[in-house]
């Protein structure tokens, strides 16, 4: 017979589990699954780390910036262009840039601010009406009103021994036939070098057209020895400019009636350029705040010949908007002697000029 086990050897018998344990270990794994979505979602990245801490080079306290200065006060001086040479800023109640007549007038250069530009440049547009001259036809009356047209580029370089250059142009139309027909007008170019109040003219170049003073061309040519400057007078507030050519050439040709046949025993108006003496002369003053009086003179004379012009100018002006924009109202008076038909005998021709004249300067 087997022998019956001993109670040391006999297995232990398993503790019956209660039932309210059981539920309370469902309720917590229920609520652990529950809760583990919502705490991924709240998972926040780790903390950055700590700054590293100062080294012994950095303990020092960096200096205070300097504090930055105050804004000055707006005085309209024109912004500095790297590589131009700034000109002295204009002062109120003076000339400084303004134009001292129309645009395309004679012994009116425009004086370039360089810190802007070298060049300085100049329309001009407005109507006329002319009185006396020879009359260009025999049916008829010439023609009273033109309109007015023209063009001026003024350019200045003052390093060195300073350079300036000039080209003008002025037309009037109507005074022929039509009324947008140019007529008369003259057209200028220069190259000078020194300073502003006195230069050397290397070269100039001008040739003119009146029919009703009876020239058909009048061309001048100048050089050394030629001089022109532009004085500031009184702090600016009067300027006096001067143009002066004691020897030149020019050479003229009559219009239309006027024109002498070439023979063998009477030459032409100008068979060829002869020897001439040219000067110009412009005094201009400021009556503040915004008027310019203007007065000019002009005189050319042939060597040896009959050939003499008188002429002279007066203009007053009106600036608006900072200098860049000028009305004038200008009486101009023209007188030209020439030879006459017959030989030994002279012809002379004057007219009038009353203008109203708007320039735009930049």
């Amino acid at each position: 017979m087997p022998a019956r086990p001993t109670p040391a050897t006999r297995a232990p018998r398993p503790r019956p589990t209660s039932r309210k344990g059981t539920m309370r270990s469902l309720a917590l794994a229920l609520a652990a699954v529950l809760a583990a979505p919502a705490l991924a979602e709240e998972e926040l990245p780790p903390p950055p780390p700590p700054p590293p801490p100062p080294s012994s080079y950095d303990s020092s306290p960096a200096p205070p910036l300097p504090p930055a200065p105050a804004a000055a006060p707006s005085t309209g001086e024109r912004p500095f262009v790297p590589g131009l040479r700034p000109a002295p800023r204009r002062k109120p109640g003076t000339i400084g840039e303004a134009p001292v007549a129309p645009a395309g007038s004679q012994a009116a250069p425009l004086h370039p601010d360089e810190s802007i530009a070298h060049w300085r440049f100049a329309l001009a547009t407005g109507v006329a009406g002319k009185f006396g001259g020879m009359q260009l036809e025999a049916a008829r009356e010439n023609p009273g009103v033109l309109l007015y047209f023209a063009g001026q580029a003024d350019g200045l370089w003052t390093e060195g021994y300073g350079q300036a250059a000039r080209f003008r142009a002025r037309m009037f139309t109507g005074g022929e036939t039509e009324i947008y027909i140019p007529s008369e007008g003259d057209a200028e170019a220069a190259y000078m070098i020194g300073r502003r109040e006195f230069r050397f003219v290397i070269g100039r170049a001008e040739v003119a057209r009146h029919p009703a003073l009876g020239i058909e061309v009048l061309a001048q040519l100048s050089t050394l020895p030629c001089f022109e400057g532009s004085l500031p007078l009184y702090g600016d507030t009067m300027r006096l400019y001067y143009y002066l050519s004691p020897v030149g050439a020019s050479f003229v040709r009559y219009y239309g009636g006027a024109h002498i046949d070439h023979s063998a025993a009477w030459a032409s108006e100008s068979d060829r350029p002869v020897a001439s003496s040219a000067g110009r002369l412009r005094y201009t003053v400021l009556l503040p705040p915004t008027i310019l009086l203007s007065l000019q003179g002009d005189l050319m004379k042939m060597w040896d010949k009959a050939d003499l012009l008188v002429a002279g100018e007066g203009s007053l002006g009106y600036q608006v908007l900072d200098q860049s924009a000028v009305f004038n109202a200008t009486v101009r008076w023209a007188n030209y002697r020439r030879r006459g038909l017959a030989p030994e005998t002279t012809e002379t021709e004057a007219e009038v000029l009353l203008l109203a004249v708007a320039s735009l300067v930049f």
